[in-house]
């Protein structure tokens, strides 16, 4: 396999995510709507307080839409313009597994923390 053939597998799988993400965000609004009784177009949510609670109790499509959104802004928060999705993968696996220890945890902190390990 060529590097070229490499690099379009990957901007389609990111592709496939961003699509994904786009898709799950109505589950999300549902969610939300469902807790404050109609979610209203001003209705705003701090991605740094989400909790790992919030995400594992979301179903599987809707935990891997949201926890993709949070990886995605994790690294424009860090300044990060690469990515593989080898390490959106790990970085995603390592923060659940955490969260089901630590429901009270922010996932924005625990992912940050993963992402530090996985740069050294």
């Amino acid at each position: 396999m060529t590097l070229l053939t490499k690099k379009l597998i990957s901007k389609t799988g990111l592709l496939g995510l961003s699509t994904a993400l786009l898709m799950g965000t109505s589950a999300v609004a549902q969610v939300a709507s469902d807790e404050i009784g109609g979610l209203s177009p001003d209705v705003q949510v701090d991605l740094k307080e989400v909790t790992c609670w919030d995400v594992v109790t979301l179903n599987e499509d809707d935990r891997a839409s949201v926890m993709t959104m949070l990886y995605g802004y994790a690294t424009a928060k860090k300044g990060i313009s690469t990515i593989s999705p080898e390490a959106v993968q790990v970085a995603i696996v390592l923060t659940m597994a955490d969260c089901v220890e630590k429901p009270d945890d922010k996932v924005h902190e625990l992912l940050l923390e993963k992402m530090a390990r996985r740069e050294e």
